[in-house]
């Protein structure tokens, strides 16, 4: 029971001493037809319009963020140290891969073969998982901003709603022969905790929509999870768009929450001043404030005149007086009663035997109308909370229904954005492949080209040289001609000679076309490395397949070459390649050994 119950019901009780009194029914007409004019009481209450566009916003983002925080990222950190072989509780692979790069450690060889190496330390890994990621730390942030949004907005809200004020003024004279009573009360009250606000269903669900959305957040932040991050350092802005946050949906839709309410500037609701005045007062209203203003009166005449004993006394003779006329009331039922039992020939005690099994039965009966009451006012009242429900159901029907359609236009939109985005990727792909395709064959004219180029040169040259070559024999068979003319003599040394310059002729002709005869083969061996080269990026690209292509003589002779040439090349370079790593390895050792073999003394 509260304190509003208890004065309505000591006014009630007060009420029934003095409502039906003539003389204080008089003395309350009088107060109430005094100065009716002057009478005031004016009352101010605020009706809040809640934005319902925010709280939509948290509800449907708290869902995202709940399960952002179910997922419970965590990352392991790994704690390592090198400790003696007495203190390792547990081996573990890191440690196996640690002692297998770290020799030094073994420094006892153990007696027989079979015998375990033991090393003397060992290096333990350590390995706890850490929950302050910043996907984490994020959410907490974004926690603690709604709870502060939500709060600030709320406490505002149920202050506006619960504010009361009022302002009441009375001005009366009244004045009999011997009497004059004079009434100036003002009072101005004005109170944050009104738990009567303006009935209004829509501001009340919003209100009970805000403080769910608000224990939410309070939950979170209870979670384990977020006790964790709450003892790291709190993120600040701007937020870093990590891969996380940008492509996981739960956090993705977390941080467009965070964007929201970090960009809201409203107050999220507004208000509306609602002023009633009831004056001139009701005739209850001026009855009961009669009868307040009379017992004010009576309290100051009572101290004034200093006769609170004197009514003690008399209160007292009169509770005595209504305990004697009541029992003098039950003594003449007691009599009736017992003239009762005489005229039904029954003792007295046989009458209160029946009395008290009638009474039994009265009460039997009503304790049951006091449960069909009591049934029917819970009927009553379940019927009004249904009711009220059904309007609340209703309304969210109304909403939800709202929101499918918004849902349906906003799918509709999300097909259509899908096949416009899966077009354009097609398009992309195609100009891609073809673009990759152009390159390809611009490559092989390119490398075709050059070889075709090299070949050509090759051939120019050594038709150049093979015509120097002729030019040569020519003016060296006139020279051999003119000798001869001069000289019939000399035959037998131009003889010589002839046989000399064929053979030198013979010989450079032979080097130089198998020279020619390399540069070309090398050239077409080159050729086919590079269209194997090609091959296999295409290959790597997806864009092409083993197939039937190259069942053809000419193609498969193509594939042949390309092989032989890469094999080549392979045995070529790994060969070089071992001989730098032998170099590199031969060096280290030289140093290492230089290292251990240099006393420690020397710096």
């Amino acid at each position: 029971m509260n304190i509003l119950d208890i004065y309505y019901r000591a006014l009630k009780e007060y009420r029934k001493e003095t409502l039906e009194n003539t003389l204080c029914e008089k003395d309350r007409k009088a107060i109430v037809q005094a100065n009716a004019d002057g009478d005031k009481l004016n009352t101010t209450k605020y009706l809040c319009v809640i934005d319902e566009e925010w709280i939509t916003k948290i509800e449907e983002g708290l869902e995202f963020v709940e399960k952002a925080v179910q997922e419970e990222r965590q990352f392991i950190r790994v704690n390592g140290e090198v400790v003696p072989i007495e203190k390792v509780k547990r081996i573990s692979k890191d440690s196996v891969e640690h002692l297998a790069k770290h020799s030094e450690m073994i420094t006892h060889v153990p007696e027989n073969e079979g015998d375990t190496v033991v090393p003397d330390k060992l290096y333990m890994v350590e390995k706890l998982s850490d929950y302050a990621v910043y996907e984490n730390r994020f959410l907490y942030m974004l926690l603690c901003y709604l709870r502060d949004f939500i709060q600030y907005r709320l406490e505002k809200i149920e202050t506006l709603r619960r504010t009361y004020i009022s302002d009441f003024s009375v001005n009366k004279t009244i004045e009999t022969k011997k009497r004059t009573f004079t009434i100036d009360t003002k009072i101005y009250e004005k109170r944050l905790d009104n738990p009567y606000p303006i009935a209004d269903a829509r501001s009340s669900s919003m209100v009970t929509r805000i403080e769910n959305c608000q224990s939410i957040v309070n939950m979170l932040l209870e979670t384990d999870l977020m006790t964790q991050v709450a003892k790291t350092p709190m993120i600040k802005p701007p937020i870093v768009k990590t891969n996380v946050l940008k492509m996981n949906n739960n956090f993705k839709r977390a941080l467009a929450l965070y964007d929201y309410i970090a960009s809201y500037k409203g107050e999220g609701f507004s208000y509306e001043e609602v002023n009633s005045n009831y004056a001139p007062f009701s005739e209850s209203l001026a009855d009961e404030l009669a009868e307040s203003f009379l017992l004010t009166a009576f309290s100051a005449y009572k101290v004034g005149n200093n006769i609170e004993d004197i009514l003690e006394t008399a209160y007292k003779e009169e509770e005595k007086r209504r305990k004697e006329e009541e029992n003098k009331k039950l003594e003449e039922r007691i009599k009736r009663l017992k003239k009762r039992a005489l005229e039904s020939n029954k003792t007295l005690e046989e009458y209160v035997a029946l009395l008290d099994e009638r009474n039994k039965i009265l009460e039997r009966d009503s304790e049951e109308l006091a449960l069909v009451r009591q049934e029917i006012a819970t009927l009553n009242y379940r019927i009004e909370v249904i009711t009220l429900e059904k309007k609340e159901l209703n309304r969210r029907f109304s909403e939800l229904s709202s929101r499918i359609d918004e849902k349906d236009v906003e799918i509709a939109q999300l097909n259509q954005k899908y096949i416009e985005d899966t077009t354009a990727l097609k398009n992309a792909h195609q100009q891609e492949l073809q673009t990759v395709k152009a390159d390809c064959e611009e490559q092989i004219e390119a490398k075709s080209l050059e070889f075709a180029n090299k070949m050509q040169e090759t051939i120019t040259g050594y038709e150049t040289q093979s015509n120097e070559l002729k030019e040569q024999k020519q003016r060296l068979e006139e020279e051999a001609r003119a000798v001869k003319e001069k000289s019939d003599g000399l035959d037998a040394e131009i003889a010589k000679r002839e046989k000399e310059i064929d053979e030198k002729l013979r010989t450079d002709y032979d080097a130089k076309t198998k020279s020619a005869k390399k540069t070309a083969n090398d050239a077409l061996k080159e050729l086919a490395l590079v269209r194997g080269e090609l091959d296999g990026i295409r290959a790597a690209q997806g864009k092409l397949q083993p197939s039937t292509d190259y069942a053809s003589r000419e193609r498969f002779v193509e594939l042949q070459e390309a092989y032989v040439a890469f094999e080549k090349f392979f045995k070529a370079q790994w060969k070089i390649t071992k001989k730098e790593i032998r170099k590199q390895v031969l060096w280290k050792k030289r140093e290492k050994t230089a290292k251990s073999d240099k006393p420690k003394g020397d710096k």
